[in-house]
């Protein structure tokens, strides 16, 4: 039985099989051009870190004053009349209205809890007073007056005087003199790594922003007895700002 062949092959030597291959050759030879074509880039990934210190120029500081009278009222007023003193202490020392804020104020009961006896039924516990609490949280933009006023809040009656925390007014211009040194840092690392691979760095294919640093606040506990006693001393140090970058090269054609 003879093989079959197309009608366009009648005249040709050449079969349905034959004729299978040509056709596979011209499907898959563009996608092979194709596939050369959308070759990835060549890429070096590395990271870089900037880093920069700097001495704060602000503090903060949690003041304000606790009250306790047998009647809710008395406990309040004389509350109110001891935070009056406090905030002129604040506003004779300069301090502006836009850097005091209420943090918290509270006025709650205060009960007579009593142990029963043995053989006795244990007793509801009774209102016998209560408490009035009421706190600010202050800036200080200047430095130089921070001892002196916390040694004024005491005298003024403030007997809630938490911990200063440090900080800078203005971190960003910082922040950006991190950044820089982080970039410059991973250009470096690209350079030594293409070097030692034998290839060279070619343009910049992405930038991203992997973290950065911004100080907290460092607290300082000064506790009321010290601060009562002797102006208190104020030592800022130092803080520090990072920023982490990542960077991805191409690799340049030799």
């Amino acid at each position: 039985m003879k093989t079959p062949t197309l009608p366009f092959f009648q005249n040709s030597k050449f079969t349905i099989q034959h004729s299978l291959v040509i056709v596979a050759l011209t499907f898959f030879t563009p996608a092979a051009a194709l596939a050369d074509d959308d070759e990835p880039p060549r890429t070096i990934s590395v990271s870089g870190e900037g880093k920069v210190t700097a001495t704060p120029d602000m503090a903060t500081i949690s003041t304000g004053v606790t009250t306790n009278d047998i009647t809710a009222k008395a406990a309040l007023d004389a509350n109110s009349s001891a935070m009056e003193a406090l905030m002129k202490t604040l506003t004779d020392a300069g301090i502006e209205e836009r850097d005091i804020q209420t943090s918290g104020f509270n006025v709650s009961p205060q009960y007579n809890r009593t142990i029963p006896q043995p053989g006795q039924a244990a007793q509801r516990p009774k209102i016998v007073g209560y408490q009035v609490s009421n706190n600010v949280r202050v800036r200080i933009r200047d430095l130089d007056q921070l001892g002196p006023l916390l040694d004024q809040l005491v005298e003024a009656g403030s007997n809630q005087l938490g911990g200063v925390s440090f900080s800078i007014a203005d971190p960003e211009p910082l922040l950006n003199d991190a950044r820089d040194q982080a970039v410059r840092k991973a250009r470096e690392r690209a350079d030594l790594y293409a070097k030692a691979a034998g290839v060279k760095v070619g343009k910049v294919l992405s930038i991203s922003e992997a973290s950065v640093g911004f100080p907290r606040p460092q607290p300082m506990q000064q506790s009321l007895r010290m601060a009562a006693a002797e102006s208190v001393p104020v030592a800022p140090g130092e803080q520090e700002i990072r920023a982490n970058i990542n960077i991805v090269y191409e690799i340049a054609d030799e």
